[in-house]
């Protein structure tokens, strides 16, 4: 990801990439529904903990390198380790109260908030097409906020924090994969997070009966944690060094969607009303008009 090929990817390796992609994506809309159903009785730090430490598995081939480990990019891991943690804890207690299918799209305003980041730190004049996806995003946000018979729950305002988090970690994790060996930094991420988070479970003195949970409960945290969390990252790694950012971006937007199918119709039967469906409706469209604006930009620069 932080290198470019000599040679133009073949449209072999585009076909191959964009169906790693699409999988990535459908495997990140399964994750807002299990976790939401794990957590009705697994420790959130302690399910945390146990998903991250199983993701370092994925990653064993890359240990070869560890010797070229160095303070950058144990720093660099460690921040952005803390950050996302910090994301994935939110949306993780957002989850007890509000609806998985609400997460995935709630979470996907981070999509539109890495353009102000960027604008903050770098001085990245935006445009007129961001103002816009705000206000649209503003109104979704606030049907999803409103949709259900309780109303507003803290859920939504948790998994909202998320979001913010996630568009810190985007923005730093950007700019630190270009400067730094990127599957070591990915391993440094990881262990921060398992460590933060198998550290909370104890603090927070959280129990449960590992020992006689049965090879089903193994099987979804391997599943989490391997093929979801490690096998993505390696599937997105590969796939960017021959799909352009402007496509992969594109093909992202899909997520939230997947999240919603999921919950909805697959593996949960949660529901929405009128207000639900078209809040998320708003949020998509104000996340897509933001990844066409960056695909406007990068095809000016190709």
């Amino acid at each position: 990801m932080e290198k470019k090929n000599n040679h133009a990817p073949s449209s072999k390796q585009k076909v191959i990439a964009n169906i790693l992609l699409i999988s990535t994506t459908i495997l990140w809309g399964t994750t807002f529904i299990i976790t939401k159903n794990l957590i009705q009785t697994v420790p959130i730090f302690l399910y945390l903990g146990i998903r991250f430490s199983l993701a370092i598995i994925g990653f064993l081939p890359y240990f070869i390198h560890i010797k070229k480990i160095n303070k950058k990019i144990i720093l660099y891991g460690a921040l952005t380790g803390l950050i996302y943690c910090f994301a994935i804890i939110f949306q993780t207690f957002g989850l007890q109260t509000t609806s998985a299918g609400k997460a995935g799209f709630i979470t996907g305003l981070s999509t539109i908030m890495v353009p102000f980041l960027t604008w903050f730190w770098f001085k990245k004049k935006l445009k007129k097409r961001i103002w816009l996806a705000v206000i649209i995003s503003v109104i979704g946000m606030a049907l999803l906020l409103l949709e259900g018979e309780s109303g507003i729950v803290v859920g939504d305002f948790l998994v909202l924090i998320c979001a913010v988090f996630c568009a810190f970690h985007i923005v730093l994790t950007d700019k630190f994969v270009k400067l730094v060996d990127v599957y070591l930094y990915s391993i440094v991420q990881l262990t921060t997070i398992s460590l933060f988070c198998f550290g909370s479970s104890f603090l927070f003195n959280e129990t449960f009966d590992l020992i006689n949970v049965g090879l089903p409960f193994w099987l979804i945290m391997i599943y989490m944690g391997v093929i979801v969390t490690a096998g993505t990252f390696i599937f997105q790694n590969w796939s960017q060094q021959h799909q352009g950012p402007s496509q992969t971006a594109i093909i992202f937007t899909l997520e939230p969607v997947f999240a919603v199918i999921f919950a909805s119709f697959i593996i949960g039967n949660e529901t929405m009303n009128w207000m639900g469906w078209l809040g998320c409706a708003l949020i998509f469209i104000a996340i897509l008009i933001t990844v066409l604006k960056n695909k406007t930009k990068n095809n000016k620069k190709d």
